[in-house]
This record gives C-alpha cells, sequence and structure tokens, in this order.
C-alpha cells in the first residue's frame, strides 16, 4: 500500500513518478476513456481498436483508457460497443500493445441499464419528462436485481484484471446506471440503496478487492462532478467524495460533467468554456485529499500552460480530443514543439453516436487507427 510521489515541478515536463499497489504512473497525462465503436459482434477489441490505442500508447501518456465496456452484452449502449464475456479474444493482446508501447493499460467497466433509448440529439427537448422516467425506473429496480448487477461490475472488473488490465475504471458519470443511483436527481429510493445513494459503489469496491486484492491494480471511479450546470450547489457532491475517498478502496477519482440523455453541454464542453476549466475545482479536491490521485478532465489543449500552473501534485489530467487529432499531442508538448500540433477543430465527429457514424472519426486526423 505504499505510496511515493516526487512532485510536479513547473515547466519540468515528463517528470512525475507515482508509486502504489505495485503500479508505478510515471506521467500525469492520460488517453481519456472513448468508446471508438470499434468492437467485434462478440464484443471483443477489432484490429482496427488494437491499432487506434497502440498509437497513443507511450508518448509521454502515462495510462491508456479503453473506454465503455459494458459489464455483459445486455447493457451495451450500442452494437459496436465492448462488452465483458467468456470469449475474450484479442484481450490480452490489446493490453499487451499498451503495455510495451509504455502506458498503463486502463479500462473503463460500464453499465447502461435503461428502457429510454440514448438520444443522438445534443440536448433533449423534454428534460422532466426524461428525469420522471428515470426517477420511475431507479425505483423499480428490486434489491435482488441491483445485488446482481453488483456482482455482474465485480466480476467483470476481475477478469479484466485478469487480461492484465492495471487501473480497473469504474463508470459512475453521465446518466449511466450507477450514475443515476449516485444522483440526488435521480434516487429516491427508501430502501438501503436510497438511504446511502454510495451503498452501489461501495459494495462493488469491496467485492473487487474482495476477489483481487490491493495489489498490482487501481481502482478508479468515474463520475459526474456537475450535472446540469457548472453554477450546481456542489455540497451534496463533495460530501458524497469525501465519504468515497473514506472509505479506502479507490486509488483514484475521474471527474467528468453532464448527463448524456439531458444535454452533453457539459460532457463535451465547447471551446468557448475555457482551457482545463476544471481545475480550480479539483484542485481543492486533490488538496483535501492527498491519499488518492484526482483526474481532471475537460478541454485540454496547452500542456505549456498546464505544467506553468501552481497544481497539487496528485492531479493527474485525461486527455481526449487532443490526443485524437494528435497522437503525439503529449510527446511534442514534452519537446516544446507546440507549433507542430495538429490542433482539434471542435467538429465533433468523435462524438460518432450523436452524428450518426458507425465508428469515431476525425476531421483533422484520417488515420485514427
Amino acid at each position: 500500500m505504499e505510496t511515493q510521489i516526487k512532485p510536479h515541478k513547473a515547466n519540468t515536463f515528463g517528470k512525475f513518478s507515482y508509486l502504489k499497489n505495485n503500479v508505478h504512473l510515471t506521467s500525469r497525462y492520460f488517453f481519456a476513456p472513448i468508446n471508438a465503436g470499434l468492437a467485434t459482434k462478440e464484443g471483443n477489441p477489432t484490429d482496427e481498436l488494437i491499432s487506434f490505442h497502440e498509437k497513443r500508447s507511450g508518448k509521454g501518456i502515462g495510462i491508456n483508457y479503453v473506454g465503455n465496456v459494458s459489464i455483459t452484452k445486455d447493457y451495451v449502449t450500442n452494437n459496436s460497443t465492448l462488452f465483458v464475456s467468456n470469449n475474450m479474444q484479442n484481450w490480452e493482446k490489446l493490453v499487451g500493445f499498451i503495455e510495451f508501447s509504455g502506458s498503463l493499460p486502463g479500462v473503463q467497466v460500464a453499465c447502461y441499464k435503461s428502457d429510454y433509448s440514448l438520444i443522438r440529439k445534443w440536448k433533449n427537448k423534454d428534460n422532466d419528462a426524461y428525469i420522471k422516467f428515470t426517477q420511475e425506473e431507479i425505483n423499480s429496480f428490486t434489491t435482488k436485481e441491483i445485488d446482481t448487477l453488483v456482482k455482474q461490475f465485480i466480476d467483470a472488473s476481475v477478469k479484466l484484471i485478469k487480461n492484465g488490465f492495471k487501473v480497473i475504471q469504474i463508470h459512475a458519470g453521465h446518466g449511466y446506471f450507477l450514475s443515476t443511483f449516485t444522483s440526488k436527481i435521480f434516487n429516491r429510493r427508501t430502501d438501503e440503496y436510497g438511504k446511502d445513494p454510495l451503498l452501489i459503489l461501495k459494495r462493488i469496491f469491496d467485492g473487487v478487492r474482495a476477489k483481487a486484492g490491493y495489489s498490482d491494480y487501481w481502482l478508479d471511479l468515474r463520475i459526474s462532478v456537475f450535472e446540469r450546470s457548472l453554477d450546481e450547489d456542489l455540497e451534496h457532491k463533495l460530501l458524497a467524495l469525501n465519504e468515497l475517498t473514506e472509505h479506502r478502496s479507490l486509488d483514484m477519482i475521474s471527474q467528468v460533467n453532464g448527463l448524456y440523455n439531458l444535454s452533453k453541454k457539459l460532457m463535451y464542453p465547447n471551446r468557448a468554456l475555457g482551457h482545463c476549466f476544471m481545475k480550480d475545482d479539483i484542485a481543492k479536491l486533490a488538496l483535501k485529499h492527498p491519499e488518492i490521485l484526482w483526474n481532471l478532465c475537460g478541454n485540454i489543449w496547452d500542456l505549456e500552460e498546464v505544467e506553468s500552473t501552481p497544481l497539487p501534485e496528485n492531479i493527474t489530467f485525461s486527455v481526449g480530443r487532443a490526443l485524437l487529432a494528435d497522437e503525439y499531442f503529449v510527446e511534442k508538448s514534452f519537446a516544446r514543439k507546440k507549433d507542430t500540433i495538429n490542433k482539434c477543430t471542435f467538429c465533433n465527429k468523435c462524438h460518432y453516436y450523436s452524428m450518426g457514424l458507425p465508428h469515431i472519426a476525425c476531421g483533422i486526423n484520417p488515420n485514427l487507427f
């Protein structure tokens, strides 16, 4: 359980080291978990997906996350989504390419269990109807159904650990199943899962630890900090985050924003929100809880600015669009070659499902994989 941290120094790119549970992280910049839409019908990685992740491994990237892997075939978000099964072909190959190239292999474990169809449009025309539908749906699940899903999360996570993943990120953001349970907007249950909205997460964390132990991997939680607006009162969410850190099963908490079926504005922030706009909010949490890593995402496109900003040493950064546009984004930034970076144009083709595309695309980088 020993943790060793070397402090981040301004304008000293790449000088980072974090050791915990026999897992060694050598860069604070990660490739964010992204559903690329490159899965076989059996839910396994295609060769294109392996190439997609190999290109974004090493090159100054600490963790390379494979995004949106469903706990079973029943809870995928679309037909091109990865899922855990008894036929895990290509997974060790994917992990091997990431690890050999120099990054830690990470995976995001997810579940979308709802009869409400994922909206393709940027904004829901009837937010109230969606909220009411989801409240009623969450309230309708039996305790046995929830316990079964908890077990499936545990089993899927352990299976992915056995396939070589070093970071297991439990997805409780963006309105996915776990997100709705932990949100005061949706969870109106009166049983144990309502009285303690974090109980479902605690049981997953404890179950994974009981089966896989504490060594050789990290547990990461992805959670929406702001759900509907950046003007929200965060008191409730901060109390939840404090409680989760005190539970001591987690190694990292990864911030996201937004709820997919309400509005994608916070999930995919536009340029107007500014560069690294969440840094002040996450810095406060990182200072309060130095015992774990905090991962920040959202509009990260200038690493020179990040490195020159005084920030807690336990803050890390997930980069999505910048690494889609240029897989050498971090490496070029380290080399002070910012002018050579292919910059994201915010064309939104990476949001392939909303755009009606078969898989991920990029307007500036046609060779994603």
